[in-house]
């Protein structure tokens, strides 16, 4: 398979899920705010190096692009054998991933107030992944529709 099939459509779900995110954030105080963990992170990774974190703007900008690069790495594993099982796959591993920003984010020492704040953030964190997951499997779909059938019953 070609670089184009496996990797854009994890690269679609990603920034879908980013897309989301982002506007989410620039219009409510009550969402998700995911960046502020992935913030967090670089800034305790530069400070355990032994160097100064980047400032504000420039921490911004690599934590989008980690999210992105992160996102398109887990988001790739969602191909599958059929289009129903990619789908599947989707689903489920979007889920996944935000159920694990919910819960990972304590045990790696880092504040997961931006995600477990309240009941309505940690459903939009999950809800965000899991659109994230099934864009990846809707482009996948579309992208390898000529090499993929669908088995019927």
């Amino acid at each position: 398979m070609s670089f184009f099939r496996n990797i854009v459509p994890a690269l679609a779900g990603s920034i879908a899920l980013n897309i989301i995110h982002e506007l989410a954030r620039k219009r409510s105080n009550d969402v998700p705010r995911v960046n502020e963990i992935a913030e967090e992170g670089i800034e305790k990774a530069w400070l355990a190096t032994g160097n100064k974190p980047p400032k504000r703007n420039n921490l911004y900008g690599i934590a989008l692009t980690s999210d992105i690069v992160a996102n398109t790495a887990f988001f790739r594993t969602i191909s599958g054998n059929t289009p129903k099982e990619t789908w599947t796959k989707g689903l489920l591993l979007g889920a996944a991933a935000g159920i694990g920003t919910l819960t990972m984010t304590e045990p790696l020492g880092l504040d997961d107030k931006p995600v477990n704040r309240n009941p309505k953030v940690q459903a939009l964190t999950i809800l965000y992944y899991v659109v994230g997951g099934l864009v990846t499997a809707g482009v996948y779909n579309a992208i390898n529709r000529d090499e993929k059938t669908e088995i019927s019953d």
